[in-house]
């Protein structure tokens, strides 16, 4: 790995400069009619119970729940809460990769308890995925999300606030969708995530050696691709801080 430190020291230099970013001023910028938040499989499955629980992962909840009751407060409109949600087949092809997890219908897949009185809401919209890129989930109308996406990108301008998990995985996949799509129509879209409200899991590489797992270490799984988000345009930052 030696041949690689530089860029490691660079890499952990540059994400240790992130800005902070005051909530109040996010939506004075975006308007609270066009900033949308996006709440990435925070769910059971992934934060309380299941194969893929993990305490980790389940330390951006309550940063994630601020951020939502500050936003409604401040008058973001209920249609711009975004619930991606798991919410596989019984026998899902992403369970060659993965252990069985958030099946339809188990509690696995429902929304962890501080999150689920904005997605019952009035006007809250929820997509359900059987993967972990939630572009082509369905909301109860049978709207693909990369339809909605371009409903809105037509209106004007809008920000997209990423928030969840797991930062390499559906939140990496999601926000650079989001961005790219965004690209693909030329759309004025502002991507932001914030490191404080994602999360990733960690498995030791002692643990995986027990477990015939493959090691993955949080934190730099974390960093790498906060980094490689920003590379592809992302906004990374280090907080979206509530006044």
């Amino acid at each position: 790995m030696n041949k690689y430190k530089e860029f490691l020291n660079y890499m952990e230099a540059d994400l240790s400069g992130l800005p902070t970013l005051q909530a109040s001023r996010l939506l004075e910028q975006a308007g609270a009619e066009r900033l949308y938040l996006v709440f990435v499989d925070i769910i059971n499955g992934f934060c309380e119970e299941g194969a893929l629980a993990s305490d980790r992962v389940a330390e951006m909840v309550e940063p994630v729940r601020q951020l939502a009751q500050f936003s409604v407060s401040q008058g973001i409109p209920r249609q711009n809460l975004i619930f991606l949600q798991d919410d596989h087949t019984l026998n899902a092809v992403e369970f060659g990769s993965f252990p069985p997890h958030c099946v339809s219908g188990t509690t696995e897949a429902d929304t962890v308890k501080e999150l689920r009185p904005f997605l019952e809401a009035p006007g809250a919209r929820l997509f359900r995925k059987n993967a972990t890129n939630g572009l082509f989930g369905r909301d109860a109308e049978g709207l693909r999300f990369f339809e909605f996406l371009e409903g809105v990108f037509r209106e004007g301008p809008a920000t997209f606030v990423v928030t969840g998990d797991c930062t390499d995985l559906c939140i990496y996949q999601n926000a650079t969708g989001i961005r790219l799509l965004a690209n693909e129509h030329d759309a004025d879209v502002r991507v932001v995530v914030s490191a404080e409200h994602t999360r990733t899991f960690d498995t030791p590489v002692e643990t995986a050696k027990s477990i015939g797992a493959h090691a993955h270490d949080g934190e730099f799984m974390d960093h790498v691709f906060l980094y490689h988000m920003k590379l592809n345009g992302v906004e990374v930052v280090r907080t979206i801080q509530v006044d």
